[in-house]
C-alpha cells in the first residue's frame, strides 16, 4: 500500500504538495482548504488488478477540476465515490448530491466537477478504467452527480462490499491473483443497484454514446468561445443540426442547453471566489463566452434567482 501525507511536509508546502499528489493519484486537479494554515490531509492507495483504490482524508476544502484541467489528461477514467466519514457535496453535470456515510456517487474525470466538504472527511476511490465501466453500464453519463444511497437494497450490499475489500486490501492480505475478480465483483453489484433503482436507463447504440461523449468534450474545451453554438458543435463533427439534435434527444437537455448552463455554472464559481473579486460582473461573463450583459444578466436571473450582483455580494458576505 501506498501512503502520502502532508504531516511531514512543512506547512508552506502542504498545499502544493497535497495538489502534485492528488492529480498524480487522481487527475489533474485543484485543492483549495477552507483553511490553509489548518490544512492537513493524507491518502492511502492500493491496486487490485485493472482498479485502483484510494482513501484520501482531508480537513475542510473545495477540490476544483476545472476545464483547463482536461487537456492535461490523457486518460478517462471514473471515480466511484464511497463517503466513509463526514459529509461531502459533489457536484458534476448540473446536478448535486450529499454524501453521508456509506452513500455512493459517480464522476466523470472528463468534465469538471466539485467536491466541497467542511468537515474533516475520509472518502474511498475506485478509480475505474471507462472501459470496464461500459461493460456494465451502458449510459454512466445519466448516473453523473446522482447518489445512490448506502442504506437500502443491493446498494448497502455493494457499500459495505467496497468497504469490506478495501479493509482487506489495505492490509496486503488479498492475492493479487484475485484483484481483478475482486473489482469486477464489486462493479457487477453496483451496476446491479443502479438497475434495482430505476436509474439506469436502455442501451444505445455504442457509436451514439461515444459521439455524445466527444461532443460534450469538445463543449468544455470550447466554452469560453464565443462563437460556440449547437450550429458550430454540429460543423465541428461534420454533422448536421438536425443530426445533432437526435444524438442528444435520450438526454434531458439540447446542446444550446448544455453549453448556457456550463456558462452560467463557471461564472457563478468565479463571482463567488473572492479571487476574483477585481474582476468585474461583464469581465468574467464574457471570459466564459457570453457578448452582451444584458443578456447574460437575465439568463443568470433565471437559473440562480438572483442578479450577477446580488448573488456575488450575497454569496461573499456568507
Amino acid at each position: 500500500m501506498l501512503n502520502y501525507s502532508t504531516a511531514t511536509v512543512p506547512t508552506s508546502n502542504k498545499l502544493a504538495f497535497w495538489n502534485e499528489i492528488t492529480s498524480e493519484v487522481f487527475v489533474p486537479m485543484e485543492t483549495k482548504p477552507l483553511d490553509r494554515d489548518g490544512f492537513e490531509a493524507e491518502c492511502d492507495c492500493v491496486r487490485l488488478g485493472r482498479t485502483i483504490f484510494a482513501n484520501p482524508r482531508s480537513t475542510p476544502a473545495v477540490v476544483h477540476r476545472h476545464p483547463g484541467h482536461l487537456v492535461k489528461t490523457r486518460d478517462r477514467p471514473y471515480f466511484l465515490h464511497l463517503q466513509l466519514k463526514g459529509r461531502m457535496k459533489v457536484v458534476q453535470d448540473g446536478r448535486e448530491s450529499i454524501l453521508d456515510e456509506g452513500d455512493m456517487v459517480l464522476a466523470d474525470s472528463a468534465m469538471p466537477y466539485t467536491l466541497r466538504y467542511e468537515e474533516t472527511v475520509s472518502t474511498l476511490v475506485m478509480i475505474l478504467t471507462a472501459g470496464d465501466l461500459a461493460n456494465r453500464l451502458p449510459a454512466p453519463d445519466d448516473l453523473l452527480g446522482v447518489k445512490l444511497s448506502g442504506r437500502d437494497g443491493l446498494a448497502a450490499t455493494a457499500s459495505s462490499m467496497i468497504t469490506g475489500i478495501w479493509d482487506q486490501a489495505r492490509t496486503g492480505i488479498i492475492p493479487d491473483t484475485t484483484g481483478d475478480t475482486l473489482a469486477s465483483a464489486v462493479l457487477d453489484v453496483f451496476a446491479a443497484s443502479w438497475v434495482a433503482a430505476g436509474n439506469v436507463k436502455v442501451a444505445e447504440s455504442a457509436v451514439s454514446i461515444s459521439r455524445r461523449i466527444q461532443i460534450r468534450r469538445h463543449v468544455e474545451a470550447h466554452l469560453r468561445d464565443p462563437e460556440l453554438s449547437a450550429r458550430t458543435v454540429a460543423a465541428a463533427f461534420g454533422i448536421s443540426p438536425r443530426y445533432l439534435h437526435i444524438i442528444f434527444s435520450s438526454g434531458d437537455e439540447t446542446v444550446s442547453n448544455l453549453i448556457l448552463r456550463r456558462r452560467l455554472e463557471e461564472c457563478a464559481k468565479q463571482l463567488r471566489d473572492p479571487l476574483w473579486l477585481r474582476r468585474t460582473i461583464t469581465e468574467i461573463a464574457f471570459s466564459w463566452g457570453f457578448n452582451n450583459a444584458t443578456h447574460f444578466a437575465r439568463v443568470f436571473r433565471e437559473k440562480y434567482g438572483l442578479s450577477p450582483r446580488d448573488y456575488r455580494a450575497a454569496q461573499l458576505s456568507s
